[in-house]
């Protein structure tokens, strides 16, 4: 995904939860997947579970042998997803709506240029 298509989907994810924020727990997140240059929007205490499972998959490979369990680590170091708090994309307008702050969207999708 080019780094446009990114700035968009991240801006199409935020505006999901200003329309749906009810749905939502009280940290939800953008989670980014560095390897496919995907985002999705995930609750915070999916966050937590994901981390959790990422960790537990690269201790397991860290206690294997081989140059196989070495490459599947590294595979899933690669897929590890980054996650950015989706209340840090929101601005207020001067007439109180609240609308995706794409400047610091922007900002976030920069970073993946380089994958």
């Amino acid at each position: 995904m080019m780094q446009n298509n990114l700035t968009d989907s991240i801006i199409g994810l935020v505006k999901e939860y200003i329309e749906n924020f009810d749905m939502f727990d009280s940290n939800p997140q953008i989670r980014v997947n560095p390897a496919t240059i995907t985002a999705g929007l995930v609750n915070g205490r999916d966050m937590l579970a994901e981390i959790e499972d990422s960790n537990e998959t690269i201790e397991d490979a860290a206690g294997a042998e081989g140059a196989e369990t070495e490459d599947a680590s590294d595979y899933q170091v690669k897929q590890n997803p980054d996650f950015y708090p989706v209340k840090s994309f929101l601005k207020t307008m001067a007439d109180g709506r609240v609308v995706p702050d794409e400047r610091r969207i922007e900002k976030i999708a920069i970073i993946y240029r380089q994958f």
